[in-house]
């Protein structure tokens, strides 16, 4: 607990200051929710509260969270690039300490940026959450966790991390277009509405409209469900795959 503590502490000061993290959870957001939502005005009848700027900030916080997952694939292996991996090698901390110092402090770090990121689109885009604000915080938490998971499995399981990393942001471009992301997919046909089901965005974006526009709370429900258990099965497997050999 001890060894867990030092390296949390190490950590969270790294990740608060953590330029890629800083993007990925203020600026590009930002950046994407203001040139689309500009581009869709015409697009949405603005009924209810419902504009494009309102649309595009619910897609593209959990997509931009889920993203952060590239970062974690290098923060996962920052000590073996900055030559520095023998310490842990030596030091009489566990690979469970080791692993969760990395996931820990990065998802406390989405969690303060999608905030702020909230935040920010409630008072400059005029997002109205219905009341539900911390629900969605929640959730977008949540999604915070199981990107920092995911990219640090990914991190742990393999040797040409950079090489890998250059290559994750595809996949979850392709589930950030399934998941309506960057257009609503419903008119494209219920063919490609099914295919989209395999992405998590897809029912994390779902679930908040759901909650948001009709009072639904079972896809939303379903959607904390699955992003958590998906968080929590590669925070496991990150640890059964973590060998202290890796920061060499």
């Amino acid at each position: 607990m001890k060894g867990f503590s030092a390296l949390f502490s190490l950590s969270i000061k790294r990740r608060l200051k953590d330029t890629f993290l800083i993007s990925y959870g203020t600026i590009f957001p930002l950046f994407l929710i203001g040139i689309l939502g500009y581009m869709a005005t015409n697009y949405f009848s603005g009924d209810n509260g419902i504009t494009s700027y309102y649309y595009y900030s619910m897609v593209m916080i959990p997509f931009s969270t889920f993203l952060a997952s590239v970062t974690l694939i290098y923060i996962t292996r920052e000590e073996s690039m900055h030559k520095c991996g023998e310490r842990f090698i030596i030091a009489p901390i566990d690979k469970i300490s080791i692993v969760l110092s990395k996931i820990i402090p990065s998802t406390i770090s989405i969690m303060i940026y999608n905030l702020i990121l909230m935040t920010i689109c409630k008072f400059v885009f005029k997002v109205d959450y219905n009341g539900m604000f911390l629900r969605i915080y929640l959730l977008f938490s949540i999604v915070g966790f199981m990107s920092c998971a995911i990219g640090t499995y990914i991190g742990v399981s393999t040797k040409d991390f950079m090489q890998v990393k250059n290559f994750v942001s595809t996949p979850i471009l392709i589930m950030g277009v399934l998941g309506g992301t960057f257009f609503p997919i419903g008119s494209l046909g219920r063919t490609f509405e099914i295919v989209s089901y395999i992405s998590p965005l897809t029912w994390i974006n779902k679930g908040i409209f759901l909650m948001l526009n009709d009072n639904s709370s079972n896809i939303y429900l379903i959607a904390l469900i699955l992003v958590l258990l998906l968080g929590i099965l590669f925070t496991f497997g990150a640890v059964k795959r973590f060998r202290k050999e890796a920061f060499l």
